[in-house]
Protein backbone atom coordinates (compact mmCIF):
# COMPACT_ATOMS: atom_id res chain seq x y z
CA UNK A 1 0.00 0.00 0.00
CA UNK A 2 3.18 2.12 -0.56
CA UNK A 3 2.00 5.98 -1.49
CA UNK A 4 -1.59 5.13 -0.68
CA UNK A 5 -3.56 7.43 2.02
CA UNK A 6 -3.52 6.62 5.00
CA UNK A 7 -6.60 5.24 6.95
CA UNK A 8 -8.12 5.75 9.93
CA UNK A 9 -11.05 2.64 10.79
CA UNK A 10 -13.88 3.98 12.57
CA UNK A 11 -15.45 0.78 13.46
CA UNK A 12 -13.89 -1.92 15.56
CA UNK A 13 -15.01 -3.80 17.74
CA UNK A 14 -12.69 -6.15 20.68
CA UNK A 15 -13.16 -7.81 23.49
CA UNK A 16 -11.85 -10.24 25.90
CA UNK A 17 -14.09 -13.01 27.12
CA UNK A 18 -12.04 -13.84 29.90
CA UNK A 19 -12.93 -10.60 31.41
CA UNK A 20 -15.76 -11.31 34.31
CA UNK A 21 -16.76 -7.82 34.36
CA UNK A 22 -17.84 -7.78 30.45
CA UNK A 23 -20.75 -10.04 28.63
CA UNK A 24 -21.19 -10.06 25.14
CA UNK A 25 -24.73 -11.51 24.53
CA UNK A 26 -24.74 -11.16 20.56
CA UNK A 27 -21.57 -13.21 20.34
CA UNK A 28 -23.82 -15.94 22.65
CA UNK A 29 -26.89 -16.97 20.65
CA UNK A 30 -29.18 -14.33 21.51
CA UNK A 31 -30.31 -14.00 17.90
CA UNK A 32 -27.50 -12.44 16.14
CA UNK A 33 -26.92 -15.15 13.76
CA UNK A 34 -29.91 -14.63 11.80
CA UNK A 35 -28.60 -11.26 10.79
CA UNK A 36 -25.11 -11.45 10.78
CA UNK A 37 -24.72 -15.13 10.02
CA UNK A 38 -22.98 -17.99 11.69
CA UNK A 39 -21.08 -16.62 14.31
CA UNK A 40 -18.57 -19.92 15.45
CA UNK A 41 -15.74 -17.68 13.56
CA UNK A 42 -16.22 -14.90 15.93
CA UNK A 43 -16.49 -16.67 19.10
CA UNK A 44 -13.04 -16.99 20.23
CA UNK A 45 -11.72 -16.48 23.87
CA UNK A 46 -10.60 -12.77 23.10
CA UNK A 47 -10.42 -10.71 19.79
CA UNK A 48 -8.43 -7.35 20.93
CA UNK A 49 -5.24 -5.32 20.09
CA UNK A 50 -2.86 -7.58 18.74
CA UNK A 51 -5.37 -9.19 16.32
CA UNK A 52 -6.82 -5.99 15.12
CA UNK A 53 -3.00 -4.87 14.28
CA UNK A 54 -2.24 -8.48 12.85
CA UNK A 55 -5.16 -8.23 10.25
CA UNK A 56 -4.89 -4.06 9.38
CA UNK A 57 -1.17 -3.82 9.17
CA UNK A 58 -0.20 -4.28 5.81
CA UNK A 59 -3.50 -1.96 4.99
CA UNK A 60 -2.28 1.06 6.10
CA UNK A 61 -4.36 1.72 9.24
CA UNK A 62 -3.11 4.00 11.91
CA UNK A 63 -6.20 5.19 14.32
CA UNK A 64 -8.88 3.02 15.07
CA UNK A 65 -12.38 4.03 16.52
CA UNK A 66 -13.89 1.14 19.13
CA UNK A 67 -17.73 0.76 18.96
CA UNK A 68 -19.69 -0.06 21.90
CA UNK A 69 -19.53 -4.14 21.88
CA UNK A 70 -20.14 -5.55 25.37
CA UNK A 71 -24.13 -6.04 26.18
CA UNK A 72 -23.21 -5.41 29.76
CA UNK A 73 -21.75 -2.47 32.15
CA UNK A 74 -20.58 0.49 29.28
CA UNK A 75 -18.87 1.91 31.76
CA UNK A 76 -16.73 -1.25 32.37
CA UNK A 77 -16.05 -1.73 29.24
CA UNK A 78 -15.42 1.68 28.35
CA UNK A 79 -12.47 1.73 31.94
CA UNK A 80 -10.29 -1.41 29.81
CA UNK A 81 -10.78 0.42 26.77
CA UNK A 82 -9.30 3.21 27.75
CA UNK A 83 -6.84 0.87 29.52
CA UNK A 84 -5.69 -0.73 26.47
CA UNK A 85 -5.51 2.10 24.56
CA UNK A 86 -2.64 3.38 27.63
CA UNK A 87 -0.80 0.45 27.05
CA UNK A 88 -1.35 -0.37 23.10
CA UNK A 89 -2.35 2.74 21.43
CA UNK A 90 -5.17 0.88 20.18
CA UNK A 91 -8.43 1.99 20.50
CA UNK A 92 -7.41 5.58 19.59
CA UNK A 93 -11.20 6.49 20.82
CA UNK A 94 -14.46 5.29 21.90
CA UNK A 95 -17.11 5.79 21.25
CA UNK A 96 -19.35 3.60 24.57
CA UNK A 97 -22.93 2.12 24.73
CA UNK A 98 -25.24 4.80 26.78
CA UNK A 99 -28.60 4.54 27.37
CA UNK A 100 -29.67 8.59 27.29
CA UNK A 101 -33.07 7.67 28.12
CA UNK A 102 -32.29 6.42 31.57
CA UNK A 103 -33.28 8.00 34.50
CA UNK A 104 -29.02 8.12 35.01
CA UNK A 105 -28.10 9.34 31.92
CA UNK A 106 -26.47 11.82 33.04
CA UNK A 107 -24.30 10.05 35.83
CA UNK A 108 -23.46 7.53 33.09
CA UNK A 109 -22.34 10.13 30.99
CA UNK A 110 -20.08 12.01 33.67
CA UNK A 111 -18.66 8.10 34.20
CA UNK A 112 -17.69 7.43 30.60
CA UNK A 113 -16.30 11.06 30.41
CA UNK A 114 -13.57 10.55 33.17
CA UNK A 115 -11.86 8.27 30.15
CA UNK A 116 -10.01 11.08 27.75
CA UNK A 117 -10.33 8.96 24.71
CA UNK A 118 -13.91 8.88 24.78
CA UNK A 119 -15.66 10.56 21.73
CA UNK A 120 -18.96 9.71 21.62
CA UNK A 121 -22.10 7.31 22.05
CA UNK A 122 -24.30 4.98 20.29
CA UNK A 123 -27.88 3.81 20.77
CA UNK A 124 -28.12 0.06 19.13
CA UNK A 125 -31.79 0.34 19.74
CA UNK A 126 -34.01 0.63 16.71
CA UNK A 127 -34.73 4.04 14.96
CA UNK A 128 -38.08 5.07 17.02
CA UNK A 129 -36.14 5.67 20.12
CA UNK A 130 -35.05 9.07 18.40
CA UNK A 131 -38.72 10.14 19.12
CA UNK A 132 -38.94 8.85 22.90
CA UNK A 133 -38.69 12.09 25.01
CA UNK A 134 -36.42 10.76 27.91
CA UNK A 135 -34.83 9.97 25.17
CA UNK A 136 -34.38 13.62 23.53
CA UNK A 137 -34.18 14.75 26.98
CA UNK A 138 -30.75 12.55 27.19
CA UNK A 139 -29.52 13.49 23.67
CA UNK A 140 -30.10 17.50 25.00
CA UNK A 141 -27.41 16.53 27.54
CA UNK A 142 -24.49 15.95 24.97
CA UNK A 143 -24.55 19.96 23.87
CA UNK A 144 -21.24 21.26 24.51
CA UNK A 145 -19.46 17.89 25.18
CA UNK A 146 -18.10 17.31 21.76
CA UNK A 147 -19.40 14.05 21.86
CA UNK A 148 -20.67 12.36 18.79
CA UNK A 149 -23.68 10.65 18.48
CA UNK A 150 -24.32 7.02 16.35
CA UNK A 151 -27.10 5.54 15.59
CA UNK A 152 -28.02 3.27 11.88
CA UNK A 153 -31.49 5.60 12.15
CA UNK A 154 -33.06 3.62 9.17
CA UNK A 155 -34.95 4.96 6.39
CA UNK A 156 -38.13 5.09 8.16
CA UNK A 157 -37.17 7.44 10.82
CA UNK A 158 -35.31 10.21 8.78
CA UNK A 159 -37.83 12.56 10.11
CA UNK A 160 -37.16 11.82 14.09
CA UNK A 161 -33.29 12.16 12.87
CA UNK A 162 -33.73 15.53 11.52
CA UNK A 163 -35.60 16.74 13.92
CA UNK A 164 -32.98 15.63 17.01
CA UNK A 165 -29.97 17.55 14.47
CA UNK A 166 -32.35 20.58 14.20
CA UNK A 167 -32.97 20.30 18.08
CA UNK A 168 -29.17 20.18 19.16
CA UNK A 169 -27.15 21.76 16.55
CA UNK A 170 -23.75 21.92 18.02
CA UNK A 171 -23.65 17.86 18.76
CA UNK A 172 -22.29 15.73 14.90
CA UNK A 173 -24.71 12.98 14.76
CA UNK A 174 -22.90 10.75 12.98
CA UNK A 175 -25.66 8.36 10.49
CA UNK A 176 -23.83 4.69 11.31
CA UNK A 177 -23.62 1.74 9.57
CA UNK A 178 -24.81 3.77 6.13
CA UNK A 179 -27.69 3.84 7.59
CA UNK A 180 -28.22 -0.23 7.51
CA UNK A 181 -29.64 -0.72 3.83
CA UNK A 182 -31.79 -3.66 4.03
CA UNK A 183 -31.65 -4.74 0.66
CA UNK A 184 -29.73 -4.78 -2.42
CA UNK A 185 -32.18 -3.98 -5.22
CA UNK A 186 -32.15 -0.61 -7.21
CA UNK A 187 -35.62 0.41 -5.98
CA UNK A 188 -34.20 0.09 -2.26
CA UNK A 189 -30.93 2.12 -3.13
CA UNK A 190 -33.33 4.81 -4.64
CA UNK A 191 -35.68 5.04 -1.61
CA UNK A 192 -32.65 4.66 0.81
CA UNK A 193 -30.50 7.38 -0.59
CA UNK A 194 -32.97 10.09 -0.82
CA UNK A 195 -34.16 9.19 2.53
CA UNK A 196 -30.12 9.76 3.55
CA UNK A 197 -30.45 12.69 1.31
CA UNK A 198 -32.64 14.54 3.74
CA UNK A 199 -30.12 13.97 6.52
CA UNK A 200 -27.22 15.23 4.40
CA UNK A 201 -29.08 18.26 4.24
CA UNK A 202 -28.26 19.54 8.03
CA UNK A 203 -25.14 20.04 8.07
CA UNK A 204 -23.69 18.82 11.98
CA UNK A 205 -25.35 15.03 10.06
CA UNK A 206 -22.23 12.84 8.96
CA UNK A 207 -22.23 9.08 7.70
CA UNK A 208 -20.03 6.36 8.48
CA UNK A 209 -19.55 4.16 5.44
CA UNK A 210 -19.67 0.57 7.24
CA UNK A 211 -21.12 -2.75 7.64
CA UNK A 212 -22.26 -2.85 4.11
CA UNK A 213 -22.11 -6.79 4.31
CA UNK A 214 -24.29 -7.38 7.00
CA UNK A 215 -27.69 -7.97 4.92
CA UNK A 216 -25.13 -8.64 2.18
CA UNK A 217 -23.13 -11.80 2.58
CA UNK A 218 -22.26 -12.50 -1.11
CA UNK A 219 -21.26 -9.39 -1.64
CA UNK A 220 -18.69 -8.12 -4.60
CA UNK A 221 -16.87 -4.97 -5.15
CA UNK A 222 -19.37 -4.39 -8.30
CA UNK A 223 -22.22 -4.57 -5.98
CA UNK A 224 -21.07 -2.64 -3.20
CA UNK A 225 -19.61 -0.13 -5.23
CA UNK A 226 -23.07 2.27 -6.23
CA UNK A 227 -24.01 2.17 -2.42
CA UNK A 228 -20.43 3.46 -1.11
CA UNK A 229 -20.64 6.39 -4.35
CA UNK A 230 -24.02 7.29 -3.77
CA UNK A 231 -22.71 8.05 -0.08
CA UNK A 232 -20.05 9.99 -0.60
CA UNK A 233 -21.85 12.20 -3.77
CA UNK A 234 -25.08 12.72 -1.12
CA UNK A 235 -22.99 13.68 1.84
CA UNK A 236 -19.55 15.17 0.27
CA UNK A 237 -16.05 13.30 1.14
CA UNK A 238 -15.56 15.78 4.58
CA UNK A 239 -18.59 14.23 5.90
CA UNK A 240 -18.47 10.70 4.91
CA UNK A 241 -16.10 8.34 7.15
CA UNK A 242 -14.52 5.00 6.60
CA UNK A 243 -15.70 1.86 9.07
CA UNK A 244 -14.86 -2.11 8.55
CA UNK A 245 -16.84 -3.06 11.28
CA UNK A 246 -14.45 -5.50 12.15
CA UNK A 247 -13.81 -8.21 12.70
CA UNK A 248 -17.69 -9.29 12.22
CA UNK A 249 -17.76 -8.47 8.42
CA UNK A 250 -14.79 -11.30 8.49
CA UNK A 251 -17.48 -13.16 8.12
CA UNK A 252 -17.92 -12.27 4.68
CA UNK A 253 -14.24 -11.55 3.81
CA UNK A 254 -11.06 -10.36 4.28
CA UNK A 255 -9.93 -6.96 5.52
CA UNK A 256 -8.22 -6.19 2.23
CA UNK A 257 -11.35 -7.25 0.24
CA UNK A 258 -13.40 -4.72 2.01
CA UNK A 259 -10.79 -1.61 2.10
CA UNK A 260 -9.63 -2.55 -1.67
CA UNK A 261 -13.46 -2.38 -2.37
CA UNK A 262 -13.82 0.90 -0.67
CA UNK A 263 -10.66 2.57 -2.14
CA UNK A 264 -12.03 1.19 -5.36
CA UNK A 265 -15.41 2.94 -5.05
CA UNK A 266 -13.66 6.60 -4.62
CA UNK A 267 -10.04 6.45 -6.59
CA UNK A 268 -12.00 8.85 -9.06
CA UNK A 269 -12.38 11.41 -6.34
CA UNK A 270 -9.25 13.81 -5.53
CA UNK A 271 -6.06 12.52 -3.69
CA UNK A 272 -7.37 15.36 -1.65
CA UNK A 273 -10.98 13.83 -1.12
CA UNK A 274 -9.87 10.58 -1.03
CA UNK A 275 -7.89 11.71 2.40
CA UNK A 276 -10.36 12.98 3.87
CA UNK A 277 -13.06 9.81 3.13
CA UNK A 278 -10.31 7.37 4.41
CA UNK A 279 -9.11 9.73 7.58
CA UNK A 280 -9.34 13.46 7.09
CA UNK A 281 -13.19 13.53 8.62
CA UNK A 282 -12.87 11.12 10.66
CA UNK A 283 -9.96 12.80 12.62
CA UNK A 284 -11.70 16.32 12.91
CA UNK A 285 -15.02 14.29 13.54
CA UNK A 286 -13.56 12.09 16.14
CA UNK A 287 -10.74 14.75 17.66
CA UNK A 288 -7.81 12.50 16.60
Amino acid sequence: MSGAPAVVDTHVHLWDRRRTDLEYAWLDGDGAEATLGDLDGLRGVRYSVPELRAETRMHGVTQVVHMSAATSDPLAETRWLQGLGEATGWPTAIVAGCDLAAPDAAAALDGHREHDRLRGVRDMRDGSILSDDAFRRGYARLAGTDLVFCHTVGVDHVAAAVDLARAVPDVVLCVDQSGMPESRTPEYLRTWIAALAVLAAEPNVVVKISSLGVHDHDWTPQGRRPWIRALVQTFGPDRCLYGSNWPVERLYSGYGDVLGAFRSAIDDLTEGEQAAVLAGTARRVFRL
